[in-house]
């Protein structure tokens, strides 16, 4: 009698502990990341590392999950996050649409000021002082991307998508395209990634300078979805507590202390998508 109860006793230790490890799988959150230097690094790189991870390790062990990587283009990241294929997606900009399938976390992950640029050979003879004068030529921009509202609603430029900065600066510089746009406090590391020097492409004269705030955005049809609150909610005391603060730095990313105050002035909205 005392073998059979040993025995059932190992039959629930093992199936507990098969159990146990079932919901460690159930707990695992899939952040999708491009590579776009210095941000974040996917390519050419042991593995996968940035500014979204630098964050989201240490409210993921105060929650008690795991992050896995899931490296992908911008525009399959975006419509994994839109499926629910992945839980987050890193580094995007808040725009209505979005919205209706991603809930941005509070605060944003990146708030700097920055131009964004355009870039054309150096031979080029045109020069480029206003979004019409990009009327009649080619523009490689990143699929699913968002500029700024005159060159976005822009309905006379050619555009050529691409997967990402990189690869618009070098079909630029092959002559495929006319011009690139790119944020131009990451054109540096997109110059790099595509094995180009500044000098080998010319800046346009015509530039736009704005408030750029990138968000960690949770999927709404994430099976993991409940987690979204709570995660901002540590994200909050995170940034409160100078976390934030300390990693842009080492982003070299100004501090805007200003933020402190209010994010956005906007209510949590952690509800998935219908």
């Amino acid at each position: 009698m005392l073998k059979v109860l040993l025995a059932l006793l190992l039959l629930f230790s093992c199936l507990s502990g098969s159990s146990a490890a079932v919901a460690a799988e159930r707990t695992v959150l899939k952040l999708a990341m491009y590579h776009s230097p210095p941000y974040y690094f996917t390519e050419h790189v042991a593995e996968p590392r940035g500014l979204s991870l630098d964050l989201l390790k240490p409210a993921s062990r105060e929650l008690g999950v795991s992050i896995e990587v899931i490296v992908c283009p911008f525009a399959r990241c975006l419509k994994m996050a839109e499926l629910g294929e992945v839980d987050i997606m890193a580094g995007l900009i808040k725009t209505a649409e979005r919205e209706s399938f991603l809930h941005f976390l509070q605060p944003a992950m990146m708030n700097f000021q920055s131009s964004f640029a355009f870039y054309g050979q150096q031979n080029n003879p045109n020069l480029i002082d206003s979004v019409s004068d990009l009327q009649g030529h080619s523009v490689a921009v990143m699929r699913h991307a968002v500029y700024f509202p005159e060159f976005d609603q822009a309905d006379y430029i050619t555009r050529v998508f691409v997967s990402s900065e990189a690869v618009a600066l070098d079909m630029v510089h092959k002559g495929r395209v006319d011009y690139a746009i790119t944020v131009e406090q990451t054109a540096a590391g997109s110059f790099g990634t595509a094995g180009l020097a500044l000098s080998d492409l010319k800046r346009q004269p015509y530039h736009f300078e704005q408030q750029i705030r990138g968000y960690l955005a949770f999927s709404r049809k994430s099976p993991h979805f409940a987690l979204a609150a709570p995660l901002e909610h540590l994200l909050e005391q995170h940034y409160k507590a100078g976390l934030f603060h300390l990693l842009w730095q080492k982003y070299h990313l100004p501090a805007i202390r200003s933020q402190a105050t209010r994010y956005a002035a906007e209510p949590s909205a952690a509800t998935p998508a219908e």
